[in-house]
């Protein structure tokens, strides 16, 4: 059951959210980075906590419990209504390859103290990031309905592509906005504003997500974690 109200469940469905991002939006082996691969372990190339911003708590992230609230998320998906109808498409399929993408990912999170959370994947496959971008165009406003257990979920979302931070440049990367507005049955809605940035290099995939629940995501602090993460896998052995 999909339930916002709790802070663990939040954040479980902020992370399956940005792993339906990259799962949904497809893959191609062949593109972007490098073909060196690092030497180094996956988890060796997350972020530390002491890479989060000051005062955030490193959370625990199964990758069971990501799934459950990702195979959640889908099967509303499924079940629900886009609108406009072409933004149901990449919801196809999504159990598949969420576990895929989990299976070949290493995750890494923090929570803040003002409720903002971070996020950062790296997964051993490439993006098709120009994919992303034109599906970001095209539903850049949707509403999507369904429920759950009986409870009517409404959802109305808005997504503008950025421009990358500069000191990203050389390295195949694309950033994105987002906003959702979630309510089940006559629950206040929940709000929430994300930016994401996804960069492909040395044949890896690195997504960055910082969360706030409100409209007022920082900025900042992900251009930081951004740059961070993806500096983090371009120089490493």
């Amino acid at each position: 059951m999909i339930n916002l109200r709790g802070t663990r469940a939040r954040c479980a469905v902020v992370v399956a959210v940005g792993a339906l991002l990259l799962a949904g939006c497809g893959t191609d082996d062949s593109a972007g980075g490098s073909t060196s691969a690092p030497t180094a372990p996956r988890d060796q190339l997350l972020l530390t906590q002491e890479e989060f911003p000051a005062g955030s708590t490193k959370m625990e992230l199964p990758k069971d419990r990501v799934g459950a609230a990702a195979a959640d998320l889908t099967s509303a998906g499924q079940n629900g209504t886009f609108t406009p109808q072409e933004c149901a498409g990449p919801q196809q399929d999504l159990g598949t390859a969420m576990k895929d993408l989990l299976e070949r990912s290493s995750i890494t999170a923090a929570s803040g103290q003002s409720g903002d959370m971070y996020v950062e994947y790296i997964a051993d496959t490439t993006a098709d990031l120009a994919r992303i971008t034109e599906l970001n165009a095209k539903c850049a406003r949707y509403t999507f309905a369904s429920s759950v257990e009986g409870a009517r979920i409404d959802v109305t979302g808005e997504t503008e592509n950025r421009t990358a931070p500069a000191d990203l440049k050389g390295v195949d990367a694309i950033v994105y906005r987002s906003t959702t507005s979630s309510s089940i049955g006559t629950d206040k809605p929940l709000v929430m504003s994300a930016y994401s940035g996804m960069a492909t290099l040395r044949g890896l995939t690195v997504l960055v997500r910082v969360t706030a629940l409100s409209d007022a995501a920082d900025q900042a602090a992900f251009d930081r974690l951004f740059i961070a993460a993806v500096d983090k896998v371009r120089t490493a052995a």
